[in-house]
């Protein structure tokens, strides 16, 4: 890695294994999409923005057995930090970690990952105190729900789906649970495993539901189960609130969530900080700056709900095909 004067600076992906070269950034990602790709998109804008040319090498978790040699993988080409996008990412790492010496450990710096502290990543928001360093997602629940009755304050029944054994989802919950009693709101739960399982999810919600709420869990918002909830809502006419645009601009009438892509440019900040000496046990946790808020037009039509110009004009787009 060197530091470019702005003038020369270029950003480049280079492919390192064919090459033969050192990788500075090794990328993990938990899946394939644009949930994972704007982020990681404005990372390497953010570097280059920051006069960096570094090398980086993508690999991407499949879901399927061979997930689990990757870790091993992306150590033999001796990165100088890994970039882990997404939970399951991250914890594909750290369980690895576990088997290998600490001077064989990479810093690693995550992004997207709801609750880093309970996972186990690091050890406070002041200081992290391990390898790992990075960049939290976090919105309440309330605010979530709160958007979607701006708009559709007749709901009392929101449907969620979520994978039961995943802890990340469990904690969400737990805080949904409670903002939503707050709210007036009663939850409907269905429990999702595995992504095979969406259609009899789905099926338990029917005619139970006034809205449908899509969580970041990592089953159910990936890309085939998602576009299933999508279309059992189009069907059934119920509103979807969703936690990013990407789902907004695929059929779900509002989402409030993080700015993906702020979450790319936040883990920029922290690799910069790494290559020039710092170590990844004394950086803070980084948070989002900012929410933004996603409306669909065409789907309001649909559902017959009309959006106050004032929540349009407020919003960091408005969908309208």
């Amino acid at each position: 890695m060197q530091k470019l004067g702005a003038v020369f600076a270029v950003w480049g992906v280079v492919c390192a294994l064919l090459q033969g070269q050192g990788v500075d950034v090794a990328i993990l990602q938990s899946g394939e999409g644009g949930f994972y790709a704007e982020a990681v998109q404005r990372f390497h804008t953010t570097l280059e923005q920051q006069g960096y040319a570094v090398q980086t090498l993508v690999f991407v978790l499949k879901g399927d057995r061979s997930d689990a040699d990757l870790p091993r993988r992306i150590l033999e080409k001796r990165p100088k930090i890994i970039l882990a996008v997404g939970t399951n990412a991250v914890k594909a790492i750290r369980a690895h970690y576990e088997k290998v010496p600490p001077q064989q450990q990479a810093p690693v710096v995550f992004l997207q990952v709801i609750d880093p502290i309970g996972e186990g990543l690091i050890k406070s928001v002041e200081r992290s105190d391990t390898r790992f360093a990075g960049v939290a997602l976090t919105v309440r629940p309330q605010r979530q729900l709160s958007t979607l009755l701006d708009i559709a304050p007749e709901t009392k029944r929101v449907g969620v789906i979520y994978n039961p054994r995943d802890s990340v989802s469990q904690r969400l919950m737990e805080q949904a649970r409670e903002d939503a009693s707050k709210l007036g709101v009663a939850l409907q739960e269905a429990l999702l495993e595995q992504a095979s399982q969406i259609g009899d999810a789905l099926k338990s919600l029917e005619g139970k539901v006034d809205a449908l709420w899509l969580i970041p869990d990592p089953v159910c918002a990936a890309p085939e189960p998602s576009q299933r909830v999508l279309e059992f809502a189009e069907r059934h006419k119920l509103p979807v609130l969703a936690f990013a645009g990407a789902f907004v601009q695929r059929g779900a009438l509002v989402a409030t969530g993080v700015d993906m892509a702020e979450q790319g440019a936040l883990a920029a900040e922290q690799v910069i900080r790494i290559l020039e000496g710092e170590a990844p046990e004394s950086l803070p946790l980084l948070t989002p700056r900012r929410t933004l808020t996603f409306y669909n037009l065409k789907t309001a039509r649909a559902l017959n709900i009309t959006i106050p110009d004032m929540l349009l004009n407020l919003a960091a787009k408005v969908y309208e095909p």
